[in-house]
């Protein structure tokens, strides 16, 4: 699992999220098949794939922990996740 930046967002703010997947590529000389995008404490809409960058519109409407999902070409299912912040919001532990 990679552990992405925490990123952060205003309330009600719509935001593209992009997690590029290069290194991890080309590393293994494939590509990506599929992505998928998890978020709890709001929406996760809208993802794609272009080339070994993963998207997604994500709109938060609180703290949590965002998780893209992508299958490769080669068959290796790959995890990232980062923190999703509200400006504004009490800190919490994500652990």
């Amino acid at each position: 699992m990679i552990l992405a930046k925490t990123l952060y967002f205003a309330d009600g703010e719509t935001r593209k999220v992009e997690q590029q997947w290069a290194a991890e590529c080309e590393k293994r000389g494939t590509t990506i098949s599929s992505s998928s995008w998890d978020f709890a404490n709001g929406t996760a809409s809208s993802p794609a794939v272009s080339g070994t960058k993963a998207t997604c519109l994500l709109t938060p409407t609180s703290c949590g922990m965002l998780t893209n999902t992508v299958a490769l070409a080669n068959g290796e299912t790959l995890v990232a996740t980062r923190a999703i912040a509200m400006n504004g919001a009490p800190a919490r532990d994500y652990v």
